[in-house]
């Protein structure tokens, strides 16, 4: 199929670079790159019509994860919409600390803040089996897709429910929270770019710190002597999130550069 007409004409009517082309007539067709190879069926007109549908789309700016419906996370595929956030490779920084800061005999208790997809909690669940895990979202229909994840990749040790940050939180005390919240400035210029994500994952008031502050001021409540505190934050906000946290009594504060030398995410314990 890699020389006959048909595909060629799909490298000539679309603006996309041949993979991006190749890959989404993978989907479509329900093979992987390497079948493309050797794929010698008929494509349907309803298959013809839908490559160049999705082609366009990808042209205009639509996130791939969102034509496939799934992204990859850690060493799990999981499933995305256009509820969830798509979850990016530097927060995997998260689980990176959090397996740092514990061994494989850990049964703590550990709280996702703002889940989405349950990339964060499902993530670290899988290298601590022994953890407790509790993973909110204010959004139902992410709580559906972090449920599906769950399920899909058979994972028992973590307990997903809707929450308004820590308005549903029963359990009293937790040895790390973590959270991925909303950080972006409502007016800041790169949510041109994040058209197609929810706003409602992306910004936050007060110049972006609105949630990243309510986060701070309230999990010192929940957290045990000496528990720690790992937030994602935006690559300019580093220094006012140390300051509020100090001003808050949390301790040994730190920042992490993620792999780009951009300041991603900061730890403190309580």
């Amino acid at each position: 199929m890699k020389n006959n007409t048909i595909l060629n004409k799909y490298y000539k009517n679309s603006p996309l670079n041949n993979r991006e082309i190749d890959l989404i007539i993978c989907h479509v067709l329900d093979i992987n790159t390497a079948g493309l190879f050797i794929y010698n069926k008929t494509i349907s007109a309803d298959e013809d019509y839908l490559i160049n549908d999705l082609c366009n789309k990808r042209s205009q700016g639509l996130p791939f994860a969102y034509i496939t419906g799934k992204k990859s996370f850690w060493t799990l595929d999981l499933k995305v919409n256009q509820h969830t956030l798509i979850p990016r490779p530097e927060t995997e920084m998260i689980v990176e600390l959090v397996l740092e800061k514990t061994d494989t005999s850990f049964n703590g208790n550990i709280l996702d803040l703002g889940t989405g997809t349950g990339a964060i909690a499902l993530s670290i669940a899988t290298e601590r089996p022994l953890a407790k895990i509790s993973a909110i979202d204010f959004s139902n229909e992410c709580i559906k897709v972090a449920e599906f994840n769950k399920k899909q990749h058979s994972i028992k040790n973590v307990k997903i429910f809707q929450s308004d940050w820590f308005n549903n939180i029963k359990q009293d005390k937790f040895d790390i929270i973590v959270s991925n919240p909303p950080y972006i400035d409502e007016d800041d210029d790169h949510l041109i770019n994040l058209k197609y994500e929810p706003d409602m994952a992306l910004t936050a008031k007060t110049n972006g710190f609105a949630d990243l502050f309510h986060i701070i001021e309230n999990a010192k409540k929940y957290l045990r002597k000496n528990g720690v505190i790992m937030l994602e934050h935006g690559y300019n906000q580093h220094i006012k999130v140390q300051k509020y946290l100090l001003q808050n009594n949390y301790k040994n504060v730190e920042t992490h550069n993620d792999l780009a030398g951009i300041p991603r995410i900061t730890t403190a314990e309580f």
